[in-house]
């Protein structure tokens, strides 16, 4: 899973502004058509994104424009504001990579599963 920051909002500070909260919408995951299809999952349809870390719900979104494989989670709003109280960060690992000291939650491994 790759979790880029949103559009509405590049921190965590303004993800309870109500201006940004209607911009970005709901939680959303982008998945590939075939991947999506594998794990019986409808575009539109909420799913559990889970790891051995957490979990989080949000709205399946299906798409050709992520590779097979991989799907994305834009970093969204605060955890009171969804859908069951966890956001993407519910999954990313809180390590430091070995080479500088940065983040590793652009490259997350989790499951897709429909809710």
């Amino acid at each position: 899973m790759l979790s880029p920051k949103s559009h509405a909002y590049i921190n965590s500070s303004a993800g309870d502004q109500a201006m940004q909260k209607r911009v970005q919408g709901e939680q959303t995951v982008t998945i590939h058509p075939a991947d999506a299809e594998a794990r019986g999952v409808a575009d539109g349809q909420y799913v559990a994104v889970s790891n051995d870390r957490g979990r989080f719900v949000a709205l399946a979104r299906i798409s050709d424009e992520v590779a097979p494989g991989v799907v994305v989670c834009p970093m969204w709003s605060w955890a009171k504001n969804a859908k069951d109280g966890s956001t993407v960060n519910a999954v990313n690992p809180f390590a430091f990579a070995d080479l500088g000291n940065a983040p590793t939650f652009s490259d997350t491994r989790v499951e897709v599963a429909p809710v």
